[in-house]
């Protein structure tokens, strides 16, 4: 690759970091699991996520994606798929804000097994329509029709390099001590807040249009 194929790869990754960064389901939830659950299940979710990232960049630099931004039927399929979900999500967050809030000290709660943690973290983001789009837009920057095989696969293995970074990152500073015992003292609110968010994301997700 010639030194200008790195800059555009810096350019995209640059862009796609912002976006994986940014306030979204995915970094909520692993906020959430550092806070209430600890940081081995965060790291695990987190990577779970990564997994699903790379999935939808692998589907859209073969150009499968595409049938799922044109088809209005897989779309609507998965928009369903991620919508409820995300309801679901918020149902369980809301369900946990309305309990009696946990006394000082109370013991996390039981802790499923790593595999559990690894696969809602793949679920959650392969279940979300628009992680194939954002691929598609950051693969589009900086390549055009003239992209090599080389290219793209540097480009998609930065950009999950940076989801790792960006995700594990998450669930580290959200797993400190402080982190935690601010979760214990103030889990009615934080739940509620996110039990409200997951609903607002479910909803927009299930009035999302496909292109077609």
């Amino acid at each position: 690759m010639t030194p200008t194929d790195f800059l555009n790869i810096a350019a995209i990754v640059s862009v796609f970091a912002i976006g994986a960064a940014s306030p979204g389901p995915a970094t909520l939830m692993i906020a959430s699991t550092a806070m209430n659950r600890g940081r081995p299940a965060a790291v695990r979710f987190s990577l779970g996520v990564m997994t699903g990232s790379m999935i939808w960049a692998i589907l859209a630099a073969s150009g499968l994606a595409v049938v799922l931004q044109t088809s209005a039927t897989a779309f609507a399929l998965l928009r369903t798929l991620g919508g409820l979900y995300l309801l679901w999500l918020a149902i369980k967050a809301l369900r946990k804000a309305f309990l009696a809030e946990p006394a000082q000290g109370t013991p996390l709660p039981p802790q499923r097994t790593p595999l559990a943690d690894y696969c809602t973290g793949v679920l959650l983001h392969l279940t979300n329509p628009k992680a194939p789009l954002v691929w598609l837009a950051t693969l589009s920057v900086g390549t055009g029709l003239q992209a090599t095989a080389d290219f793209l696969v540097a480009t998609i293995l930065a950009c999950n390099l940076a989801s790792i970074i960006i995700f594990v990152g998450y669930a580290l500073l959200f797993s400190t001590p402080a982190a935690m015992g601010w979760y214990q003292r103030s889990s009615r609110m934080i739940d509620g807040v996110s039990g409200a968010f997951f609903g607002v994301a479910g909803l927009k997700i299930l009035t999302l249009r496909s292109t077609a």
